[in-house]
């Protein structure tokens, strides 16, 4: 199974892609939301974690960008928002 993980936290995106390579899993990972539409819009995944709060392109826009090309690819959306 093959997953991007969009995630702009290093922290949270190099434990959770140690993670899942552990399990098995071939992940690719990127940091904003222009790489996460390009990387969709390039490469067939499996799964798509997808952080909301992401720099240049909003979790969200990538997300409509994603169904706009009429992929049915599962989503999840892992966010957290402090304040």
């Amino acid at each position: 199974m093959r997953i991007l993980l969009v995630e702009d936290d290093p922290l949270i995106a190099r434990g959770l892609t140690q993670a899942l390579k552990r399990q098995g899993y071939a992940v690719d990972a990127v940091a904003d939301g222009i790489a996460a539409d390009t990387a969709l819009a390039t490469t067939d995944y499996d799964l798509v974690i997808l952080d909301l709060g992401l720099p240049k392109l909003s979790g969200i826009e990538v997300l409509q960008r994603l169904r706009a090309r009429q992929k049915t690819t599962p989503v999840l959306i892992l966010t957290a928002q402090d304040g």
